[in-house]
């Protein structure tokens, strides 16, 4: 069975953090997403109910940037696990922008001060150029420039 619904767009990427500024200023000031709204210690019950952590109380932020949207939370209650993933831990692993020169965001993600977890490769057969950027709290973001194809 397929699901079916006449509009099903993806609309954002939601990210647990501990340094709610840090992270939200990231998103905001070097990657360019605007504010869209912020809210501390949101609390409602159908939040708690909807993520499945009844009691829940959170900071939160929903950040836009072109078509795709990007959900911070800060959980104040319940405390979460803070250890960074790794890209082999199970569920979702990174988010990915594609740009137009990776060369370019390298240069720029490292006079911003943030860590690359490698210099950008050439893949799939020469097709995508890819650079990973470990964010201020670990959680990765790829940049990819397909080269002489469209995405």
């Amino acid at each position: 069975m397929q699901l079916r619904d006449d509009l099903l767009l993806t609309h954002h990427t939601a990210i647990c953090v501990t340094d709610f500024e840090r992270a939200r200023d990231f998103y905001l000031h070097f990657l360019g997403f605007e504010l869209e709204g912020e809210m501390d210690h949101r609390s409602e019950p159908a939040l708690g109910d909807v993520v499945g952590l009844p009691g829940a109380v959170v900071r939160w932020a929903m950040l836009w940037h072109g078509s795709h949207r990007v959900e911070l939370f800060k959980y104040y209650k319940p405390e979460g696990d803070t250890r960074p993933r790794r890209q082999c831990d199970f569920g979702y692993s990174h988010m990915a922008f594609e740009v137009a020169d990776v060369d370019s965001v390298l240069k720029q993600v490292t006079e911003a001060g943030y860590q690359t977890v490698s210099a950008p490769r050439v893949m799939r057969n020469g097709r995508a150029k890819v650079c990973y950027l470990a964010e201020p709290e670990g959680a990765i973001t790829e940049f990819i420039q397909f080269l002489g194809t469209a995405s």
